[in-house]
């Protein structure tokens, strides 16, 4: 399985030092994420992987830094201090959001569309004999 970066192109896009186990953990988990998404054969057989840079590098960086898009607050009573913290991303687990996958489906030319039918909740109506009858009693 061919890489989507290069390590020293996601330390330039974090801009800090990486521990290589969590670096090489993280491309191996952004490039499976992106497979998966297109598809086992289709993304082996893609020679130029440069349209899902963009996508595998903030995912990487996600997966690198939970912490991103947390905010913290704290209270203080007498001597007792309590710092809570709390999320304000949409994601920080290791999964692509609805807009990446769209991306990630658009770099590699998959279509999103399906053949699908949408029906109406309720009473369906039926014709039978020339008067109509609820969908139950069919």
């Amino acid at each position: 399985m061919a890489d989507l970066f290069e390590l020293s192109q996601l330390a330039s896009y974090i801009q800090q030092d990486l521990d290589l186990a969590s670096a090489e953990l993280a491309r191996m988990l952004t490039t499976t994420l992106i497979r998966n998404e297109v598809g086992a054969a289709r993304y082996d057989a893609i020679a130029d992987l440069s349209p899902f840079l963009p996508v595998a590098l903030d995912v990487a960086r996600r997966i690198l830094d939970p912490n991103k898009g947390k905010r913290s607050s704290t209270r203080a009573i007498d001597d007792y201090t309590e710092t809570d913290q709390y999320d304000t991303s949409t994601t920080n687990a290791p999964e692509l959001t609805e807009g990446e996958r769209a991306e990630v489906r658009a770099a590699a030319g998959v279509s999103s569309g399906g053949a699908f039918t949408i029906r109406p909740a309720g009473s369906r109506p039926s014709v039978t004999c020339g008067r109509e009858t609820p969908w139950h009693s069919v």
